[in-house]
Order: structure tokens, then sequence, then C-alpha cells
């Protein structure tokens, strides 16, 4: 019995060291996103579930990719945009942003490496394996970041709409084919994750980025009579790090196409 005991302990032990994360000290480089082997979307939802994360929204990006937007407690505790985490389903792979890698960029000094722990070893919990991907940046300029000097950074914002009844708009049945999900945060801000045109998604194959739907639904933050978006010249370029001169001036006219895309939702 005592033998039977203590394999079955062992069993447990080497189980949680191969679903966790090394946090024990900070890498120079984190990864924008985790790869995974491509999984049956059904059993997926169920395993996202299993794990302690709610499903807020599948949105069709491109063909054959589909966005599930998930949440937990722990990520909603920021009362920021990394409230959500987009995984991306395709028949080749799964894709999901890495909560460290935003936490280190939209939370800056009141990060800290391991911070997310939980929600990352829930992610490979539920994904069986997570790989780190190419498109990598440095730990110590995330709270910083912007793709050139000149260009905006997290804090620079753009006003969308102010009012007293933006969240009535969104919740409508008219807003239902440009809204994705709302969800409201401790502090009480809404975020909504906004449907893009198809046309205006197609800017990812226009630079040759199409297996990362994960970068959207594009989201703004309902807080004060306002709704606001990060700058696409900033969201863009930090959820695509390795994004090159040449494919940034491609898209060009996205970051206003996108601005009017979700624009209508508060009309």
């Amino acid at each position: 019995m005592n033998k039977v005991l203590i394999t079955t302990t062992l069993m447990l032990i080497l189980t949680s060291k191969l679903f966790s994360f090394n946090f024990s000290s900070p890498p120079k480089q984190l990864s924008a996103y985790y790869i995974a082997p491509s999984q049956d979307i059904n059993l997926l939802l169920c395993k996202l579930q299993d794990n302690g994360f709610s499903i807020l929204a599948n949105t069709k990006i491109l063909d054959k990719h589909t966005v599930i937007t998930i949440t937990n407690q722990e990520l909603q505790d920021t009362n920021s945009y990394m409230a959500t985490l987009q995984v991306n389903v395709n028949p080749k792979e799964i894709r999901v942003q890495n909560p460290s890698y935003l936490a280190a960029a939209y939370l800056g000094e009141n990060y800290r490496y391991g911070q997310f722990k939980h929600t990352v070893n829930s992610l490979e919990n539920a994904l069986s394996k997570l790989d780190n991907s190419f498109q990598k940046a440095d730990l110590s300029t995330l709270a910083q970041y912007r793709f050139m000097y000149g260009l905006p950074k997290r804090e620079d914002t753009i006003s969308i709409q102010k009012g007293s009844n933006l969240i009535s708009k969104v919740s409508s049945v008219q807003a239902e084919k440009y809204i994705a999900y709302t969800l409201t945060l401790p502090n009480g801000s809404v975020l909504v994750g906004h449907k893009l045109r198809k046309k205006t998604n197609k800017f990812l194959e226009i630079i040759g980025e199409e297996e990362n739907c994960q970068i959207l639904p594009y989201e703004a933050i309902i807080q004060n009579d306002e709704v606001t978006m990060m700058s696409p010249k900033y969201y863009l370029a930090l959820s695509l790090p390795k994004l090159s001169l040449h494919q940034f001036m491609q898209i060009a006219s996205v970051p206003d196409t996108i601005y009017r895309n979700i624009k209508k939702a508060y009309r």
C-alpha cells in the first residue's frame, strides 16, 4: 500500500511539473503568443471551461481561423485590456496571446514576471503544450513599447465617442453585427470586442500574417462616458513585434480603417 501511495505521489509531482511553466527568473525576451497543437474546437471549449476560463465569443476572422475570446478572474482583476485573451483555432494549430507579454506591456511598472502563472498554467492544461513563437520582444522594452520613435505608446489612446448611452448602444440588437462581446470589469469599465469588416481583416493577409488572427477582435474600453481604444499603430506593432517597416507601410491606411469600423458601433 505504501508503494502505491509513493508511486501516486511521484506521478502527481511529475504531472504538476509537466504542466507548469518555470517562472523562477525573468527571460530576456517574451513571446507575444504561444503555439499549441490543433484540437477540435468543441473539445477545446470544454477544456478551457474546465480550467477556469469563461468563453465570451467565437469570432470568424478569416477563412479557417476562428478566434475564441476567453477570460478569468485573474485577468479581469487587472481592469485593463488584458482582461481577455484571444485563442486562434485553425486546422494547423492553435495560437493564444501570452498573458505575461500583455501584462508587461499594459501594466508597466506594476507588473512582476510570474504574476500570471496561474493563467499560463491553466492554458497549458487546456492546450496540452505551449511553444514560444517567433514573434518576441525584450521584456525590458515592453512597458514603453512603440514601433519607432515618434509613433504611439500604450498611453496614446484614441477617443471614439463620448456620451451617457454608450453601453446601451453596444448592447442593442442593431449593434450585433459590430460587437463580438462586452465584459464589465471590477472597476465598472466595460471592455468591448469589435468585429471588423471582412475586408478590413484582410490586412493580415497583405502582410503575410494571416496565421496571427489572435490579435483580433479589436478592443475598446468604455469608461466615464467615453469610449477609447489603443492606437492601432501601437497595438498592431506590439502584437507582431517582428513586423518590418515594409510590412508596416503596406498597411499604412489600416489604422484609420479600424477606427472607422469601430466608430460605426456608436452611431
